[in-house]
């Protein structure tokens, strides 16, 4: 028969270390229900800590996106609801040029008329610099070439002989023409607004300096019927051209809709994947909590019970 010695030293160093076992596994425990999160380091799991990480990546890249998308939102509806208000300056002044062309008014009454449409233009001008929350032109293309930021810019010169009476105004585009275009992750912050008030020389601007050099002037019978019809033919032109650009601007409001949807659900998607990898079963936690707490009050009282366990106490 084989007798195995155990030496008291060997046993109270077995007992410690149990101890200190179950003291780790209860702080474990105690630290995850605490935080809510099975992996606070990447020492809990190397696997679930690196899809951890590439999954918050993902997670800021998507906010970053929907970030850039409502400032996209923000600037095009400012833009469509600025399209609104040139759209109304347009609607009156129609009705003005309608009413100019009554044979029955005076030279004073043309003059009236000749002012307030000098009025709509400088309000469709403020409007056609329009700038955005950020503080960029909303109808500059691809930016504007001026320091002012500015997408429109009036200069006065000498005075002209035109058609319709001496005109020394003109407004010309001041910014790069074309249009950036939309992608899957982003929509465009500005519109071209060439294409909106038209081409330098025949612009919107150009139209209402018409019908106000037509209306100083005090043309009659049919020369200021001739020109108060070109105005009206070119202010169709602008109102349809203006019509296509609102039309763009909502297309592209609509896209910004089911592109914020898409990163709503990609956001929940990735937080959802995020909290299986490092997130903690609470009822699993508080079961193992409970569990080591037991365990370690046992190792406490086992090693209380051990260590009075001596050769000596039965050779007294």
């Amino acid at each position: 028969m084989t007798i195995y010695r155990v030496s008291t030293a060997n046993s109270y160093d077995r007992t410690v270390l149990n101890i200190q076992q179950r003291q780790t596994q209860l702080g474990t425990s105690q630290e995850q229900l605490s935080s809510g999160k099975r992996v606070l380091r990447a020492s809990d799991d190397a696997v679930a800590a690196t899809l951890s990480e590439r999954t918050q990546n993902r997670l800021a890249r998507t906010a970053s996106d929907l970030r850039g998308l409502e400032a996209s939102r923000r600037a095009l509806q400012q833009g469509e609801s600025t399209l609104a208000s040139v759209g109304d300056a347009l609607t009156r002044t129609k009705e003005l040029v309608v009413q100019a062309g009554n044979a029955a008014l005076s030279a004073s009454d043309k003059r009236s008329i000749a002012t307030e449409l000098r009025g709509l233009r400088e309000q469709v001008l403020g409007l056609a610099n329009q700038k955005d929350t950020a503080g960029n032109p909303l109808f500059s293309g691809l930016g504007p070439l001026n320091n002012r930021g500015d997408a429109f810019e009036e200069v006065v010169s000498a005075p002209v002989a035109t058609s319709y009476g001496p005109d020394g105004r003109a407004v010309n585009w001041d910014a790069m023409a074309g249009q950036a275009a939309a992608t899957p992750t982003s929509l465009p912050h500005r519109i071209d607004g060439s294409q909106v008030f038209g081409p330098d020389g025949t612009n919107l601007w150009e139209t209402f300096d018409r019908a106000i050099g037509a209306l100083e002037s005090n043309l009659g019978g049919a020369a200021l019927a001739t020109e108060l019809d070109q105005v009206h033919t070119d202010l169709a032109t602008r109102q349809d051209q203006l019509l296509t650009a609102r039309g763009k601007l909502g297309d592209w409001l609509n896209r910004a809709d089911g592109m914020k949807a898409l990163f709503d659900e990609r956001s929940v998607a990735y937080e959802k994947e995020n909290s299986d990898l490092v997130d903690v079963d609470m009822v699993k936690a508080i079961s193992d909590f409970q569990k080591n707490q037991t365990a370690y009050q046992a190792a406490l009282q086992s090693y209380a019970q051990v260590q009075k366990m001596s050769m000596f106490d039965y050779l007294r």
